[in-house]
């Protein structure tokens, strides 16, 4: 494997498969638009909406996920960080920069053996034998993670099947920099891209879990099994999935568990991540207290059926005059009451912690955001008098 593999460097970077046209060029896709002459045909008239559609030169189809992209249109309306925005085809460059980071992943490489193992995910049909329910997210660094019984994929897009696309974006030089004091090297994006398709090699396996993926909307609407197994089998030639040494390093990790990165975040980076952690998902406080605490309540189901025990055992004739059991008793009482008090006062810190948190950060986020937005309307019209 190791010698069919092309060798890749950051100076001659090239697509990690072979040039096909996206979306490829399909009888089966056409024949399922039906043309005025044939809505004629069926229907006796054509309606207004269809006659426009029609007009235009767009597909009068059933359902807007089995409509074939090419790369452009694949990619979303718009892109960015925080609330600044830009269209994501002006930039194609600084796009791939926000959709294929790792960043936050590979800080904590070290740490990743504790949210799961050096394997490779499972193929989707395994996912839901064992109850995992599939979710999709846009995020890169949220791939491939799992909590309870979801499991978070990111769809592949077409731009990430065209060759064009590669060469054209991706492949190309100046790449290399630094975030959130991380400095990425030269080929950084190529590598991201490339861990992506492995995983998608991983997860599709088996024709049952293509069908999954459709059903999931995990995949391009024009890809059939034999034309997944044509380029899995490219891509092998070009990407060794064995060693992993051309990809990401978050790829020598399958499904991860988000729990854990949460609590390493958290503790890693206290300073700045405690309260919300890799990934904060709640928006209410009883969702928040149900998942963290609930194994509260078992604890002092327990305590409660000592205690009882304890009441019983008090009584009986055996054990009213033992001394070492009336002690053990009066200090398990004391501790019981104890640990009730702690844990009140406990949860009850934590709730006015993380409420003045959020309380604080919208306040200040509500005050600032304003004035950015102001000043940069203000840049805008200057330099629109400048022209």
């Amino acid at each position: 494997m190791n010698e069919k593999t092309t060798e890749q460097t950051s100076s001659a970077l090239r697509p990690p498969f072979s040039s096909r046209p996206i979306p490829p060029p399909s009888t089966a896709a056409n024949s399922s638009n039906p043309t005025a002459r044939e809505l004629v045909h069926q229907n006796g008239h054509i309606d207004p909406n269809q006659g426009h559609a029609l007009a235009s030169g767009q597909p009068v189809l059933d359902s807007v996920t089995t409509i074939p992209l090419t790369p452009e249109d694949s990619l979303p309306t718009i892109s960015g960080r925080n609330n600044e925005a830009y269209l994501a085809n002006d930039d194609p460059r600084q796009f791939l920069k926000h959709d294929l980071d790792l960043s936050r992943l590979n800080r904590i490489h070290g740490h990743l053996w504790m949210a799961g193992r050096p394997m490779r995910a499972r193929p989707l049909h395994r996912y839901r034998m064992l109850g995992m329910e599939v979710l999709g997210t846009q995020q890169m660094d949220l791939h491939l993670l799992k909590y309870s019984n979801k499991l978070l994929v990111k769809p592949l897009p077409e731009w990430m099947l065209s060759y064009d696309f590669w060469r054209e974006h991706i492949c190309q030089p100046g790449d290399a920099d630094s975030n959130n004091n991380v400095k990425r090297e030269e080929g950084w994006l190529w590598k991201s891209a490339a861990g992506f398709l492995v995983s998608y090699v991983w997860l599709i396996t088996t024709p049952l879990d293509l069908k999954i993926a459709h059903e999931c909307t995990l995949l391009p609407s024009f890809i059939t099994w034999h034309w997944w197994k044509d380029f899995v089998r490219d891509f092998m030639h070009h990407v060794d999935i064995n060693t992993l040494h051309q990809v990401n390093k978050r790829y020598q990790f399958g499904d991860l568990r988000l729990g854990r990165i949460n609590s390493t975040y958290r503790i890693r980076y206290a300073h700045t991540h405690f309260v919300r952690g890799y990934l904060y998902g709640y928006n209410r406080y009883v969702i928040f207290f149900q998942r963290n605490f609930s194994w509260i309540l078992i604890v002092f189901v327990f305590f409660s059926l000592v205690l009882s025990a304890m009441q019983v055992g008090s009584g009986l004739k055996e054990l009213e005059d033992n001394y070492a059991f009336l002690r053990a008793s009066y200090v398990f009482v004391v501790f019981s009451m104890i640990s009730v008090v702690a844990v009140l006062a406990f949860v009850t810190i934590v709730f006015i912690g993380i409420f003045l948190f959020n309380m604080v950060k919208a306040i200040a986020h509500a005050a600032s955001e304003p004035k950015k937005r102001t000043k940069a309307a203000e840049q805008k019209q200057e330099a629109g008098k400048n022209v």
